[in-house]
């Protein structure tokens, strides 16, 4: 079928309902679906040294749930003082600990819907 004249129209409408698109020659309605899309907030902070790299992470969830997440990195004395790879390193940590935490959490709850 081809479609001719049509109009995409933006939503949702007053009911809830995703984009529609009307064909004026043919008088067809088709309404697509479109799925929310959902965004999380994190923040990551760091407390350094000479030696150590501190990461605390915070995630906050669309259930006003916040999950909190640390990580740690030693630096070698023999490596140079390179602070933004103590960072990467305690910072992917701090986040690891915020996954498995999300994890746990999603796991809990789909077992809570059986």
């Amino acid at each position: 079928m081809i479609f001719d004249a049509c109009a995409l129209v933006f939503g949702p409408d007053e009911e809830g309902r995703g984009y529609g698109l009307i064909c004026a020659r043919s008088g067809i309605v088709v309404e697509v679906v479109v799925m929310q899309v959902a965004g999380w907030h994190v923040e990551v902070e760091f407390d350094e040294d000479e030696t150590h790299t501190r990461a605390a992470a915070l995630l906050r969830l669309r259930d006003d749930t916040e999950l909190r997440g640390k990580g740690h990195a030693t630096r070698n004395p023999a490596d140079p003082d390179e602070r933004r790879i103590g960072e990467e390193l305690a910072g992917g940590r701090a986040l690891m600990d915020i996954a498995q935490q999300l994890a746990d959490k999603g796991n809990a709850e789909a077992k809570t819907l059986r």
